[in-house]
């Protein structure tokens, strides 16, 4: 793949959503706004804790209380004055993904929650809207890119029905950097999709910091996928 720097002469007339801005939702953003992005929208309910500063790279102690989505598109404009940065203080759910999954180039996960995950998922899916999924947990990292319809998506390489147990990074702890190189990763991989979507589509990354190790594996669409099977697609 070709450095993210290249593919800049797509990036202005390209408009992504990033749904979540915590620790992987910041670096992600900050990411994609650097690449030059056209237009970006952050969605998020939740607000700045200092707790948490040491891996949400866009805010500061002056931020504590504010809303996450308001305060990282304050933090982003200030950067980029020419990127359009929408900021949505709502939680995703059944109801408003559609919306936002539907109005945007590129779909970036960085929820912290697995049924959050797998509704963006279904969401891109039906709507045949590029997504990444993100997942960081203690030392290590996820990073998947869905094109779909044509590469595996989160359901046909992590079933819903086989995961199991809380899977969240406030359950589980992170270690900061974690979150910094997967988030820009999500970014890098959302580029890449709007570029040339066959070189990554279906393509899991896994980050492990103990040893600073990256591993590459391919998923293919499983036929009997409940979320884009072509016999789940006929249900919808």
């Amino acid at each position: 793949m070709e450095p993210i720097a290249q593919q800049a002469f797509r990036a202005d007339r390209a408009t992504a959503l990033v749904i979540g801005v915590g620790a992987l939702g910041c670096q992600a953003a900050a990411s994609l706004v650097s690449a030059g992005i056209g237009c970006l929208t952050l969605v998020d309910d939740d607000r700045v804790e200092r707790s948490n500063l040491q891996r949400q790279v866009l805010f500061d102690d002056a931020d504590s209380g504010r809303p996450k989505a308001i305060a990282a598109a304050l933090a982003l404009r200030a950067e980029a004055p020419a990127c359009t940065i929408i900021a949505r203080t709502e939680r995703l759910t059944a109801l408003n993904a559609e919306d936002l999954v539907g109005g945007h180039d590129v779909t970036i996960d960085a929820t912290d929650d697995p049924d959050s995950k797998y509704l963006l998922n279904r969401t891109a899916v039906a709507a045949g809207k590029p997504f990444v999924y993100g997942g960081v947990a203690r030392t290590g990292g996820l990073a998947l890119a869905v094109r779909p319809r044509c590469s595996a998506c989160l359901a046909c390489a992590f079933p819903p029905q086989l995961a199991g147990g809380d899977e969240s990074c406030a359950a589980l702890g992170i270690v900061a950097p974690v979150a910094g190189a997967v988030g820009a990763l999500q970014a890098h991989l959302a580029m890449s999709l709007l570029e040339d979507p066959s070189t990554v589509g279906g393509l899991l990354h896994v980050y492990e910091m103990r040893g600073r190790r990256w591993r590459t594996m391919r998923f293919e669409r499983d036929p009997q996928c409940s979320t884009c099977s072509a016999a789940a697609r006929r249900a919808d």
